[in-house]
């Protein structure tokens, strides 16, 4: 082992600094982490306090290479597992609200998708309210606690290596391409009583336009689309909660496949 791999305090420094390579991407792409509300400072603090908590598994698995190189590729290795882990995991917060969003799109809210003060960026009203009913299902379910657990096991799971690195790219490729069609599904399904609703409220509209031109529909109907689409949302919010509960059951599998294609 050569004089500047870790001893001591600095041992300890590089196992805290390679598990947040793995930590920190998960806490700033899981929106129950605080998402674009929070700081990125707030996120990745929160990241090194989850790499903190793997201290003890990081430690003895940490391994005693005396090549930069090597420790530059698992660095990076690391930050694809946190990724592909991240992404997977906030798989069923955003589709909740892309399911939002196509609410808010169809029921003719575009106007109300302006610029956020608070996340710099473009802000669906209904997204964010499908967005929030999603992280509270999380956190009443021990989410976080689910997350911390799974990342502290990980390490056994998926040892500080780099075997098979480029199987497990293309294993970890074909996850995120599989979650991204199962998210667009999930946020169609979330959506299609409110969908349903509003193209039928359209055909209603168009009918009434084509009977008597004069009547200004585009105009009426806009407020009671609007109304419609929120009270479809209300109504449903039940089942929306029960169908969110159940899609977090699938979570807890594919975040755990996540993990196990960098094998």
């Amino acid at each position: 082992m050569l004089d500047w791999l870790p001893l001591g305090l600095e041992r300890w420094l590089w196992a805290l600094a390679v598990g947040a390579m793995r930590t920190i991407p998960i806490a700033i792409l899981i929106p129950a982490f605080g998402g674009q509300n929070v700081p990125a400072q707030v996120r990745m603090g929160l990241g090194l306090a989850l790499s903190a908590l793997c201290l003890p598994t990081i430690l003895p698995l940490l391994p005693e290479r005396d090549s930069t190189f090597f420790w530059i590729l698992l660095l990076a290795r690391e930050v694809a597992v946190g990724f592909t882990v991240g992404f997977v995991g906030s798989s069923v917060f955003r589709a909740a609200e892309v399911a939002g969003r196509l609410v808010d799109t169809l029921r003719g809210a575009n106007m109300a998708e302006v610029i956020s003060p608070v996340t710099e960026g473009r802000a669906s009203p209904m997204g964010d309210v499908l967005l929030l009913l999603t992280v509270v299902i999380f956190l009443e379910m021990g989410g976080v606690g689910f997350v911390a657990t799974a990342l502290a096991r990980s390490y056994q799971a998926v040892p500080l290596e780099l075997t098979n690195t480029a199987q497990s790219l293309g294993g970890a490729a074909r996850l995120v391409v599989i979650t991204t069609a199962m998210l667009l599904e999930s946020a169609l399904a979330l959506a299609a009583p409110a969908v349903v609703a509003l193209f039928a409220a359209d055909l209603v509209l168009g009918s009434i336009a084509r009977m008597a031109p004069q009547i200004p529909v585009y105009f009426v109907g806009m407020p009671l689309k609007a109304m419609a689409g929120v009270g479809i949302v209300l109504i449903g919010l039940g089942g929306i909660e029960g169908a969110l509960s159940g899609a977090f059951r699938g979570w807890y599998g594919l975040v755990q496949r996540a993990f196990e294609v960098w094998r």
